[in-house]
């Protein structure tokens, strides 16, 4: 069990993947107490004391928690850890879950927020999907929002055929560009700490499986990657970017695979990441303390003032 003053780590998942086994093991040797809590074990209490436990152990104690928690559950894990203190020392922000469970809205809040991302519709009407078809430059990408696979359509007609069926199916449809080249950024706070690109033989390369090799990008799309990332309230992150030209947003990750992406870099990502999580959580912990320095700085000066007036 952690010591209210330890220097205990709380990693919240779903299942002991590899990554997280990985980030696991490697936290063991930086922190000094890691526990790995199953999110569907956690129960969490109203009665005379508020509580979050897993099993008889405390959560409440951990001055540090790194969520890897799936999308499906976003609305969740916004919920959960929006009741640890304030205190806490969160990479991933509880807001970072609600921004990026859906990727329209994701990459909407990303425009907002002055980030170049990629074209993307949406509508639940045919009516409408025929009307942003005229103003589409072909090919585009036909998707479902709770869907990965999408469809790559290269004229008005074909499209039209894609948004009737799925009309009659009464589903959101999703019209975006076509990305030819996408590049996997992972960030940890305050590094990009590498970059892949897929290659697969799908028409549709966002969500497609392929494999993986090292890909060196510019400045400006670093930047990109790191702005993005802050744009969300997330530290750790895997943001995909469209190099089709100008660099542009396609989605962000928030509990992405980090063992693949380190076999193509030649670099163990999850050491990497906990490295990050442990120096970000040690700056953290100083915060409070200058605050409170410059506190007593500021009662010292309005003692000094007052006696002066006296």
């Amino acid at each position: 069990m952690a010591n209210a003053n330890s220097r205990g780590l709380c990693i919240i998942g779903t299942k002991k993947s590899y990554t997280n086994i990985r980030l696991l093991n490697e936290a063991k040797g930086v922190f000094d107490t890691v526990l790995f809590v199953p999110i569907e074990s956690i129960g969490v209490g109203l009665s005379n004391d508020f509580s979050i436990k897993y099993r008889v152990t405390d959560l409440l104690k951990f001055k540090a928690v790194l969520p890897r928690i799936p999308r499906k559950i976003s609305s969740y894990a916004y919920q959960l850890l929006s009741l640890f203190p304030g205190d806490t020392y969160i990479p991933i922000s509880p807001i970072s879950f609600l921004l990026a469970e859906e990727r329209f809205f994701l990459l909407t809040v990303l425009r907002k927020r002055n980030i170049s991302t990629i074209n993307l519709q949406m509508t639940k009407g045919t009516k409408a999907a025929t009307r942003m078809l005229e103003e589409a430059k072909f090919p585009i990408v036909i998707r479902i929002p709770d869907k990965k696979t999408g469809i790559v359509v290269k004229n008005i007609t074909e499209a039209k055929g894609v948004i009737d069926a799925l009309g009659s199916l009464n589903q959101s449809v999703l019209i975006e560009d076509l990305v030819k080249n996408v590049v996997s950024v992972y960030v940890a706070e305050p590094e990009v700490i590498a970059s892949v690109k897929k290659k697969t033989r799908e028409k549709d390369v966002v969500f497609a499986s392929g494999k993986l090799k090292k890909q060196n990008i510019d400045l400006k799309t670093k930047q990109l990657a790191l702005d993005a990332a802050k744009a969300i309230d997330a530290q750790i992150a895997k943001v995909d970017i469209s190099i089709n030209g100008e660099p542009k947003v396609v989605n962000i990750e928030l509990n992405p695979d980090l063992i693949a992406p380190s076999k193509a870099v030649g670099k163990n990502l999850s050491e990497t990441v906990i490295r990050a999580i442990h120096d970000n959580y040690t700056a953290h912990q100083q915060k409070p303390m200058l605050m409170k320095f410059f506190d007593d700085a500021k009662s010292v000066v309005k003692d000094v003032l007052k006696t002066k007036q006296m």
